[in-house]
């Protein structure tokens, strides 16, 4: 299968504007992450009426940079590098990834609809994303002259940006 970049747009454009919008969609993945992976928890510090706005911005930045892969991939790894610091382990990125196109299917089809190829297109995307963030968490040294030139420093942080989940390019989402 080849990834659908368009309808990733769209369906993330449609959960913008449906059910409460991102507000509803990262609550609610919050809610079910923790109801349905309890181990995770202790990972979060952030009050997930907070930690939402970062994930929403940071699944913003990916579906908004697809089309630009020189961005968008320094900015996974050194998202990858960074979750070291929280404790993540490449054994909690399958839970994020399945939590968050179940509860993105959940979001959409309250009012429209949510197909076998968004569900797809989701699950491959999460996957690939998944990939890269694990293999620059599990070597960071490798990926360290890249995310440097980037902007980011060594742990995956920016030191002049207290948003280093977003990526400030101008972006269509």
């Amino acid at each position: 299968m080849t990834l659908n970049a368009a309808l990733l747009l769209e369906t993330f454009q449609r959960a913008k504007k449906e059910n409460d919008g991102l507000r509803g969609l990262g609550l609610r993945f919050y809610e079910r992450l923790f109801e349905k992976y309890p181990s995770v928890r202790p990972l979060f510090n952030t009050p997930p009426e907070e930690q939402h706005k970062k994930l929403m911005a940071s699944v913003a930045s990916i579906v908004g940079s697809l089309s630009r892969p020189d961005a968008m991939v320094p900015y996974l790894h050194a998202m990858g590098i960074r979750h070291l610091k929280y404790g993540t382990l490449s054994a909690h990125y399958p839970a994020v990834a399945e939590n968050l196109v179940a509860v993105l299917g959940e979001h959409l089809s309250k009012e429209g609809e949510w197909t076998e190829e968004m569900e797809s297109n989701w699950k491959e995307a999460m996957t690939t994303v998944n990939s890269i963030m694990i293999e620059a968490a599990e070597n960071p040294e490798k990926y360290k002259d890249e995310i440097l030139k980037a902007g980011y420093n060594a742990d995956g942080f920016k030191s002049s940006d207290p948003e280093p989940w977003v990526i400030k390019e101008p972006s269509f989402v």
